[in-house]
């Protein structure tokens, strides 16, 4: 399917990123592609933050454009032109795992690379996972619930498996476990995590690298995977 319509995105406070969002536009307009509200394509301008920003655009294909440091854009800044002039020729859908989060039932944006919560104090949080049929009770730092696209990122920092990008699955792996005594767990794309903490600790919840809100031992946190998907374009 060749591209008619796409939607820009930069990230303002990068000065590269205004730079090269216009050098796009005018890219689109010598390719007869329309700058429109009602996209076929996504055009991110910026890093792997700028995608994560643009969340209520999701479901719609994305390509980003990102520095060389980046982990989930397709191109660079020095060689987005060339890629995406393939793109817009057609491309395939890579399709990537969501999840979705609520407190105490009040729905949380959706996450592409991690939901967590992390104790901002100095001291571990007593946990309480229950992941389907499995509980476990263990004391760490924090908790991240990952998706294969946040797998080579804190994830994996924490001690998590770097996963295939495109798979069905997801995992819950610990912050600095006390002994070490929760690792990691991979997880069915099926199965729903509740987790609790005890304690007067105050937990700080966090999606792709943002803070969200505060919660207690009086909150609730369900984790599942989201059935709405995630595309990048893919020449």
């Amino acid at each position: 399917m060749k591209i008619l319509r796409a939607l820009v995105i930069a990230n303002r406070k990068k000065q590269i990123a205004v730079k090269v969002k216009s050098q796009v536009q005018k890219f689109l307009a010598k390719s007869k592609v329309k700058i429109s509200k009602n996209p076929q394509l996504v055009i991110t301008v910026g890093g792997d933050g700028t995608v994560l920003c643009s969340k209520k655009h999701y479901g719609i294909p994305f390509f980003a454009i990102g520095s060389s440091t980046s982990f989930i854009c397709q191109a660079s800044f020095s060689n987005w032109k060339k890629k995406l002039s393939k793109v817009l020729q057609g491309f395939k859908k890579e399709k990537r795992l969501l999840l979705k989060c609520a407190v105490d039932g009040k729905k949380m944006q959706l996450a592409l690379n991690e939901v967590g919560i992390r104790n901002p104090e100095p001291r571990v949080l007593s946990l309480h996972l229950a992941c389907g049929k499995k509980h476990y009770a263990f004391r760490a730092d924090g908790i991240l619930f990952s998706t294969p696209t946040g797998s080579p990122a804190y994830c994996y920092s924490c001690g998590g498996k770097e996963m295939k990008k495109t798979e069905n699955k997801y995992q819950a792996v610990s912050i600095s476990p006390f002994r070490r005594l929760f690792t990691y767990k991979i997880l069915s794309n099926k199965t729903k995590c509740i987790l609790r903490f005890s304690g007067h600790e105050k937990a700080q919840l966090f999606i792709d690298g943002q803070p969200c809100r505060q919660i207690s031992e009086k909150n609730t946190l369900r984790v599942k995977a989201s059935k709405k998907p995630f595309y990048f374009a893919k020449a």
